[in-house]
């Protein structure tokens, strides 16, 4: 092999083969890094995994951006405005990441959306997705490393997340959900690592590789608290069963919980500072309880309080992101996994489970709502809530793939006929993927129930010439901003602080547009429905004096000032 790596003679020309020898080593190598063991802190392949899922996640980009179709998400909308108005703004400051979402996606996304184009495009998102999908990718094949597993079953966690369109597509969004799917992955990978090496690893050293990912996801959505309840959990098990000294299971689980619980005290602290109430974001105008009161005042919270509905509508989300190939492989696991009574390893998957436990949780007691083509009422909303089951489908789909593809002989035609039975199930999606993927459902839905406000933005964008715009950012339909790609600076909303009540009393002193929703004129004050700049111009007499409609339609009126 050395020899043949050597230059020939100058005499001599070197035969084609010569760079094809050279080329497949390099080929073997990484393939065979893929399965080869940990060691220590190093997982071979990491690094070739998080490179592939950087790749997808880049051409999974350049096809939603080249539609607008990463826009489509009123949510995604909103949590570009929420990063970007922290530097521009009418008020700029941290307190412009409000109490409706925890800070950490909006906090990473912040540096990519810095340029006007970047944040109008949604490529800022982008580039976040991008890097979140390679970290989500890498942390699962980790994993599913550290829990013994081979070649095969590393690859199949890794193609649960790469070949799922749903999957791709939400990555190229300003949603939450790749943040925190990062942030859970990365956390439990770190448990991971813990739970299975070799060496006793100290509780400074499962803070760092475990706690500040976990405090991450803390600060991402709530789902992170769950891990870390489940996390400090496992971690007191696991060194009880090791040491067999409480001291020492206690000094290990303060380690892990340390840095998440310095993340929640931020959070209630940051909450008291700004609204005087440590639990602002939970019973707050603008928090999930409000917003749930008035759906449940509704009668439109039908899984409150009733398992069977709960069960039977998320799943059928579940069903309707991950496909049956990947569930079906994931229930067979089960019974894999679980023979083996409550090895560590085993715990190791449940933990993996507790976003999934935490979402089941929160539908039963109305903390949220999820609506599909399944559900009462028939609809689309939150489906992406179904992905806090992926880290916990794909290492059960790992541990199924290993187990199937143990037997040297028929290993091959296992893996063909799971690749094969996974083709299909993509082919078979992207016939209609906006009809067979709940997650494209809703926001094609979202897109077209905007179309209007798309719309309205859009055209104020090419003919806006400078001056204030006055709009209700936070009614219904109103969530445009980032289509709009206009600088904040030059908006008079509710995050003005205060500027935007002079605002709304006198509009001709401060605003040359106002942006409004014209079917957004009833609700509750700050229920988020109804549209404020509206109620203020049908209550003025003098306005229609001195504003013209420029842009009109069903739901949208764009008006331009007449007079200095």
């Amino acid at each position: 092999m050395a020899s043949s790596l050597q230059a020939p003679p100058a005499t001599q020309p070197a035969p084609e083969t010569e760079s094809a020898g050279e080329r497949r080593p390099w080929l073997r190598l990484t393939w065979a890094s893929l399965g080869a063991p940990v060691a220590g802190r190093h997982v071979p392949g990491t690094a070739v995994i998080a490179g592939a899922a950087a790749v997808v996640g880049f051409l999974a980009c350049l096809y939603t951006t080249s539609s607008g179709s990463n826009l489509d998400y009123s949510d995604a909308q909103s949590h570009l405005t929420i990063a970007r108005r922290v530097f521009d703004s009418k008020a700029p400051g941290f307190e412009q990441l409000g109490t409706v979402w925890l800070p950490m996606p909006h906090l990473l996304l912040m540096p990519f959306i810095i340029n006007l184009w970047m944040f109008s495009t949604g490529w800022g998102a982008c580039i976040l997705g991008i890097l979140a999908l390679a970290a989500t990718a890498s942390g699962l094949y980790r994993i599913a490393a550290r829990l013994g597993y081979g070649r095969a079953g590393r690859l199949a966690a890794v193609l649960v997340v790469l070949a799922n369109p749903a999957i791709l597509y939400t990555y190229t969004t300003a949603l939450t959900e790749p943040v925190l799917l990062m942030c859970l992955v990365a956390g439990m990978a770190g448990l991971a690592h813990w739970a299975t090496s070799r060496r006793r690893m100290s509780a400074g050293e499962l803070a760092v590789f475990a706690g500040i990912p976990s405090g991450a996801a803390v600060l991402s959505r709530y789902e992170g608290w769950a891990l870390v309840l489940t996390g400090t959990l496992f971690v007191l098990i696991t060194e009880l069963r090791r040491s067999g000294q409480v001291r020492e299971a206690l000094k290990m689980a303060s380690g892990y919980a340390m840095v998440p619980a310095a993340a929640v005290l931020w959070w209630l602290s940051y909450n008291w500072a700004i609204y005087g109430n440590p639990l602002e974001f939970m019973f707050g105008q603008y928090s999930a309880y409000a917003q749930q009161k008035n759906i449940t005042d509704g009668g439109l919270l039908p899984t409150k309080g009733n398992l069977g509905l709960t069960l039977w509508t998320f799943h059928w989300s579940l069903f309707e992101t991950l496909g049956a190939v990947v569930l079906a492989a994931a229930c067979g696991a089960v019974v894999v996994v679980f023979r083996r009574g409550l090895a560590t390893s085993t715990l190791l998957v449940a933990v993996t489970g507790s976003a999934y436990a935490f979402a089941l949780v929160s539908l039963y007691l109305g903390q949220t709502a999820i609506n599909n083509d399944h559900s009462l009422p028939s609809t689309w909303w939150n489906n992406r809530f179904a992905l806090t089951a992926l880290p916990l489908a794909a290492v059960l789909v790992a541990a199924f793939v290993h187990e199937a593809t143990r037997r040297r002989r028929t290993r091959s035609l296992v893996a063909a006929a799971l690749l094969l039975a996974l083709a299909a199930q993509n082919a078979w999606w992207l016939q209609d993927p906006a009809g067979r993927l709940a997650i494209l459902a809703e926001g094609r839905m979202s897109h077209e129930s905007n179309t209007d406000s798309f719309a309205a933005a859009r055209w104020l964008k090419e003919h806006y010439d400078g001056g204030g715009i006055l709009m209700d950012e936070s009614a219904r339909g109103n969530a445009v901003l980032p289509t709009m790609g206009i600088p904040l600076g030059n908006i008079y909303n509710r995050a003005s602080g205060d500027h935007f009540a002079p605002a709304l009393e006198e509009p001709a002193r401060y605003a040359e547009w106002v942006f409004v929703n014209v079917e957004a004129g009833a609700g509750p004050q700050d229920s988020g429905f109804t549209d404020l700049v509206y109620q203020a111009i049908s209550a003025d007499p003098t306005f229609n004096s001195r504003y013209a409609v420029a842009f009109t339609s069903p739901t949208h009126r764009i008006y331009e000032r007449t007079v200095d």
